[in-house]
């Protein structure tokens, strides 16, 4: 038999029967028919195909299955047949009709033999999330089903779900429930088993916290808590690592019933304490930078991992408190000796002040007894004040030493931070101490004042402070205080000498009584403004008598000498 185009050799009647059926059918295709085609052209929304070897057919693009952009010219297409028309010679397929009957009986052997099926996540709903089941069929992924990781996204994303409750509905689409918590779970728990402890692994970081980074091993998520991420301790977890990046990570803990697994990137590392004591050893300067500031010392990095600690008493000489900050500061490299250390503890301590040298080697020849230095008050104290000579290097000023005058109160005369001269009167080399003062560095002013001054000279000063039994006369020109008694303010009776005097005024008055012995620290004048009224008196009385005949009175002479 031959046909316009083709030659078909029949052999038999049965041959011959078989190619009438398939002429008649490519002839006349039936609607609902199966076919298979290939695809001849892809046009607009559709696809053209060859049916058999004389018919053409179009799929539109709302009954394929995938994108229209996922086909090319040449593939082979499995179909169902929707509409055909003999007289038009026009023939619809559907990719979508035919895969869903194929997919509704892959369904009822998929939930009866536990096959797990792909499906791809299309979206989510307030239950849980929509799943397109082979590109046909919807279904739904309850949310404490899903095993979703937490900083995944599954929307768009294909994976493996079963199924676990399927109903089929006289009318309308089946109703599909999947999970993937069944398979997670077998998959988890064969992960769980192939994690021993002390395995090195391979993972990708999926989340940076604070408290550390959790990395992506495939079925199960470990965490990499910040204490095993580096030796470093300043690093921050994202300065480490980066979401995305590959790691290698060793199985520190694995706790199958809780489904937890703790890892380190640390233990893959090399550990500075290791090597401490050969590559920092006792006497060894070294630099580093200070990393932290703390109430009783600081701490220096001197490499990552590696920190050791300076106690403040490794930092000044001196034994009193000064504030570290003074010295050093955060950030900023800083030189210091190596004391100790122990690795087994991972403790390393180190020394500033050793770096500068003990400046107490130095005091016998930088200030010896006599020398008239400068200083500043640090302290104050009930019995004196505490002077810094330099860093490292101060004396103790008795209260004595201060002034050759009585002082009242120390505060009021000096401040934490005054520049002061002082003289060195003793260093104790052995006990590291030296004593100082201040007033030495004057001649004693009483020395010069009882060179100058007898029983009865006359001397005026400013009154600087009031006692109950007196007050106090700051001598002019000596610069020494001298004591004015209440019985020695006025030829009248005095109860009270605020009652006549008050700080400031200037007053004339007459030594009565000197005690000066040095060497007992014994130093003292009283003075009388009484006397010297009374003597004057008398002088002015003489003067008088001697001048007798001048005309002017005694009363004239009194009022003239009190207005001189």
């Amino acid at each position: 038999m031959v046909d316009g185009k083709d030659k078909v050799e029949i052999k038999n009647m049965e041959e011959a029967l078989q190619h009438m059926e398939d002429e008649q059918f490519i002839s006349a295709p039936k609607k609902g028919a199966d076919v298979e085609v290939h695809i001849l052209d892809i046009v607009r929304n559709e696809l053209v195909v060859e049916i058999g070897a004389k018919s053409e057919g179009i799929i539109p693009s709302d009954e394929l299955v995938h994108p229209i952009e996922h086909y090319n010219v040449g593939d082979k297409i499995k179909g169902e047949i929707i509409y055909s028309n003999e007289d038009e010679g026009v023939i619809t397929i559907s990719e979508k009709r035919r895969v869903y009957k194929e997919t509704l009986e892959l369904l009822r052997e998929a939930e009866k033999n536990h096959t797990p099926l792909k499906g791809k996540v299309v979206g989510k709903n307030k239950g849980g999330y929509n799943v397109n089941i082979l590109g046909v069929v919807e279904g739904f992924l309850p949310r404490g089903q899903a095993m979703f990781k937490r900083a995944e996204e599954p929307v768009g994303v294909e994976y493996d779900f079963e199924i676990i409750d399927l109903k089929f509905r006289r009318k309308g689409k089946p109703n599909i429930v999947v999970s993937r918590k069944k398979l997670n779970e077998e998959s988890i728990e064969k992960a769980l088993n192939s994690l021993e402890e002390g395995k090195i692994t391979e993972g990708k970081v999926e989340s940076i916290e604070k408290f550390g980074v959790f990395v992506d091993l495939g079925f199960i998520s470990g965490l990499i808590p910040r204490s095993e991420l580096t030796f470093d301790r300043e690093a921050e977890p994202q300065d480490i690592v980066t979401v995305g990046q590959r790691v290698k990570v060793m199985v520190l803990k694995t706790e199958k019933s809780k489904g937890k697994i703790t890892l380190s990137l640390k233990a893959l590392q090399h550990d500075p304490w290791v090597n401490v004591e050969s590559n920092y050893p006792a006497g060894k300067v070294v630099k580093g930078t200070v990393a932290r500031i703390l109430p009783f010392g600081f701490v220096v990095k001197l490499e990552a991992g590696l920190e050791g600690l300076v106690h403040s008493s490794e930092i000044f000489w001196t034994k009193r408190r000064v504030d570290i900050r003074s010295v050093v500061e955060e950030g900023k490299t800083v030189e210091v000796e190596v004391l100790s250390s122990d690795p087994e503890k991972r403790k390393l301590s180190l020394s500033l002040k050793r770096v500068k040298g003990n400046p107490w080697n130095d005091v016998a020849e930088n200030y010896p007894e006599g020398k008239v230095c400068d200083a500043k008050v640090v302290k104050i104290l009930p019995n004196g004040l505490i002077a810094e000579l330099e860093e490292g290097i101060s004396g103790f000023v008795h209260i004595t030493e201060l002034s050759w005058n009585f002082l009242d109160s120390i505060e009021e005369v000096y401040s934490i931070g005054d520049p002061v001269k002082v003289v060195i009167l003793e260093t104790n080399l052995e006990q590291q101490r030296i004593r100082l003062s201040i007033r030495k560095v004057e001649e004693d002013p009483w020395k010069s004042a009882v060179d100058k001054l007898n029983k009865g000279s006359q001397v005026s000063g400013d009154i600087v402070r009031m006692t109950n039994t007196g007050a106090i006369v700051m001598l002019d020109v000596f610069n020494i205080e001298a004591f004015l008694p209440v019985s020695q303010i006025s030829v009248d009776r005095v109860e009270k000498p605020e009652d006549v005097l008050k700080i400031g005024d200037h007053v004339n008055a007459m030594v009565v009584r000197t005690v000066y012995e040095p060497e007992k620290e014994r130093r003292n004048m009283v003075i009388s403004i009484k006397q010297n009224v009374l003597e004057t008196e008398k002088d002015d009385y003489k003067e008088y008598m001697n001048d007798s005949h001048s005309g002017v009175t005694l009363n004239e002479i009194v009022q003239q000498k009190e207005q001189e």
